[in-house]
């Protein structure tokens, strides 16, 4: 697993959801109460990119069908969607945001 920097806090000022790459891994990253979380960037269900979808009460929203993951966990909340997201550990130094992940073909 490697650390990339992937993003810095103040480009969070006009959205709460980024589309960021990693290690060539693709990624959402969100900023909820303070916090910033890392998943896989694409719905498991229709493989829609979760950027383009709200932030509701914790949950990101598929833009797509409207199903729901929890941010901090990643874990699909009913229908349409079944299956949980990949999450990835992220930390904040200063504000540059770092993420781990296993560097695609490694």
């Amino acid at each position: 697993m490697t650390w990339y920097p992937v993003a810095d806090l103040a480009d969070f000022a006009e959205r709460p959801v980024l589309a960021r790459e990693a290690g060539g891994v693709a990624l959402a990253l969100y900023r909820l109460d303070g916090a910033v979380h890392a998943t896989q960037a694409l719905c498991t269900h229709a493989g829609v990119p979760l950027a383009g979808g709200e932030v509701v009460e914790g949950y990101i929203e598929c833009p797509a069908h409207y199903g729901l993951f929890e941010i901090a966990t990643g874990r699909a909340q009913g229908g349409p969607v079944c299956r949980d997201l990949a999450t990835y550990p992220v930390r904040v130094e200063g504000t540059v945001i770092w993420v781990e992940v296993a560097p695609r073909g490694a």
